[in-house]
């Protein structure tokens, strides 16, 4: 079939991190589909690929919202189904709903966002127009990328629920050995927000160094926490124990899951948690939150931690590292549910049942 794809979120050659997990289900439908992706995007930029168009957006402008509106009506139009990727997206494509009934072009839509399932990570403003998720009723078909973030869309569905079709994975061939080397070496990937709270996890490694570990953090990403966690490392005296690596797309921290001993990530919450996946395909344990879609791929190396307390994280990591588990034993279970093959033959069955 020839898809559309839509979507407000996804990387461009200037920033190769933004929306990697809907290009990531792309490459995936592209196994069986025809898909062209129409990338609504905030800022300009150059697409990274074949096969996709980069329209910018100004929400505040409404001629350039029409622009937007009758370009995806345009690749509605050669298109056998409509697919929208994240919430924005949805909320854009709604007014366009009846068009695309009289035109019997079937609409799924696929939610990553984390502020559909708790609206207090989209802001004070997002918390008060929350009741915009009513929108989600209005595809024929609406997927959820983890168990956790779908029973909050199904609610929006008004009966007619919501598919779990999760984020892929991508895994080695083979995971790497486990690190032989002294000391316990930690590794995250998230952004300096609240939600992954970095500073929870600078706590976790100053409480590891207090029980005698010789423990060091990297962490892949950026954000407005920033220097909070910087303070927050200098004042418990593990500041030279912490490398903040900066905002990386995968391929180039790819050699980092060799290094590490145990993943952090001490999560408030996550819609599915891609990096604590990502660190199980490499054979690492990971200690995460346990509120969220982590959930999903619960089972050999995977630590959920409801304490919040860095003595519990610690325990949660000095755990994880003496169980030993060979790297195979982690990544299997979660290489063979979240390939890219398995997530295409979920979408199939999702627009199969659109026929």
């Amino acid at each position: 079939m020839r898809i559309a794809m839509v979507t407000t979120w996804y990387p461009s050659v200037e920033d190769g991190v933004e929306g990697v997990f809907v290009q990531r289900h792309v490459e995936a439908l592209r196994r069986h589909h025809d898909v062209h992706v129409l990338h609504l995007a905030a800022g300009p930029g150059t697409p990274a690929g074949p096969g996709q168009h980069r329209l910018v957006l100004d929400r505040r402008d409404p001629r350039s919202l029409r622009r937007g509106l009758a370009a995806v009506l345009d690749a509605a139009a050669g298109a056998d189904v409509l697919h929208t990727s994240a919430f924005s997206t949805a909320l854009l494509t709604a007014p366009l709903a009846p068009a695309l009934r009289r035109r019997r072009t079937p609409w799924v839509h696929t939610e990553h966002w984390s502020g559909v399932s708790d609206p207090s990570s989209g802001g004070p403003l997002w918390e008060r127009l929350a009741r915009l998720r009513s929108v989600l009723a209005l595809p024929a078909a609406v997927t959820a990328v983890s168990g956790y973030l779908a029973g909050a869309v199904a609610p929006f569905r008004r009966g007619r629920g919501c598919d779990v079709v999760p984020n892929v994975v991508p895994a080695p061939d083979a995971p790497p050995p486990a690190r032989t080397g002294e000391g316990l070496r930690l590794f995250a990937v998230g952004n300096l927000r609240p939600v992954k709270d970095p500073v929870l996890a600078v706590e976790v490694l100053a409480e590891l160094v207090a029980r005698g570990e010789d423990a060091t953090l990297r962490w892949v990403g950026s954000g407005p926490l920033r220097e909070q966690v910087l303070a927050r490392a200098a004042a418990l005296r593990v500041d030279e124990r912490l490398d903040l690596l900066g905002r990386l797309a995968p391929p180039a921290f790819a050699g980092e899951w060799a290094a590490a001993d145990v993943f952090l990530l001490p999560s408030r919450y996550e819609t599915f948690c891609v990096a604590g996946a990502e660190a199980a395909v490499h054979g690492r344990p990971a200690v995460l939150g346990a509120r969220g879609g982590m959930r999903d791929f619960a089972g050999p190396g995977v630590h959920l931690v409801a304490d919040r307390s860095p003595a519990a994280f610690a325990d949660a990591v000095q755990r994880a590292r003496a169980e030993q588990l060979p790297p195979e034993a982690v990544a299997a279970p979660v290489r063979a549910r979240f390939s890219a093959g398995a997530v295409a033959d979920a979408f199939d069955e999702v627009y199969r049942r659109l026929r």
